[in-house]
């Protein structure tokens, strides 16, 4: 028997937002007592966000993890996670969250990246400046 408590999302777009701003406002924390848990963007930092982690592809992330029910008479749309969906999405946000700062690093031309096939996987380094003569 699963004894799972599972909670449901009233407000999808509210919580692609609140999800967003939870992976942003903590990342990079080290603490080992976190600050108090923010759910809300300063207008400042708005834009930022907008550019490392955007609500379009938040909500993807989000929609491809929660669950998905249809009322059979209704036909409305009802969305519920758990606590292991939830951990799921919030370090699948902070996955892209960092993929797109390295991207972004890369594009700018800061940062050199290349494909290592024995770690199947991308390495990245910080390029070399040239000296001048």
């Amino acid at each position: 028997m699963n004894n799972e408590e599972w909670f449901i999302v009233k407000d999808l777009d509210g919580f692609v937002n609140s999800s967003r701003a939870l992976v942003f406002n903590n990342f990079g924390s080290k603490s080992e007592e976190p600050d108090p848990i923010s759910l809300t963007i300063d207008e400042t930092d708005r834009a930022e966000l907008d550019t490392l982690l955007s609500f379009e592809e938040s909500k993807i992330i989000i929609l491809d993890a929660i669950k998905k029910q249809k009322h059979k008479i209704s036909k409305n749309i009802r969305y519920s996670l758990n606590e292991e969906i939830f951990a799921n999405i919030i370090t699948s946000l902070n996955d892209r969250m960092v993929s797109n700062i390295l991207s972004g690093l890369v594009k700018k031309g800061l940062v050199d990246s290349a494909y290592d096939s024995e770690s199947n996987d991308f390495v990245f380094w910080v390029k070399e400046k040239k000296q001048s003569e």
